[in-house]
């Protein structure tokens, strides 16, 4: 561990990277991860970041579309599976991806390295929730319109 930040490539911390998850789902973290492990000289790993970043949109695009397909099932046992599933599904990448390095970067950088800003992927998370809440909102207004002129 290096006490000279400059001899470490430039990256967002892993750990609040995971944290920010909470807020803004597995496609954040996995998305951040992955331009880390690029920055650090990691392919393997970036492509294993990668593959939780796809895996997690087709899970977000199914729950999505679950959630218009039958807005019903939201408050049953089908909506408590999807939030008990999409709950594990973040355990699970933090367990298996993401703690791998928050180990790493503390064990080889410690704190000693470039923090970069966290400025513009939050702003995009804040955006793509937004952009998700109005694809909502239309999608349940065409709902509403369709099914009163049924």
């Amino acid at each position: 561990m290096t006490g000279d930040t400059r001899l470490s490539p430039p990256i967002w911390n892993p750990g609040a990277a995971a944290a920010w998850c909470l807020v803004f789902g597995i496609m954040f973290g996995s998305w951040i991860h992955m331009k880390n492990w690029q920055v650090l000289g990691k392919p393997d790993k970036a492509a294993a970041s990668k593959r939780w970043l796809i895996g997690s949109a087709l899970l977000f695009l199914f729950s999505f579309t679950l959630a218009f397909a039958k807005p019903e099932s939201l408050s049953g046992s089908l909506g408590r599976f999807n939030f008990i599933f999409s709950l594990a599904a973040l355990v699970a990448w933090y367990v298996i991806s993401a703690r791998e390095q928050i180990r790493f970067v503390a064990t080889t950088y410690g704190k000693n390295y470039q923090h970069r800003s966290w400025g513009t992927p939050l702003l995009y998370g804040l955006l793509v929730l937004v952009g998700v809440g109005v694809a909502g909102a239309i999608a349940g207004i065409i709902m509403a319109v369709v099914s009163r002129a049924a």
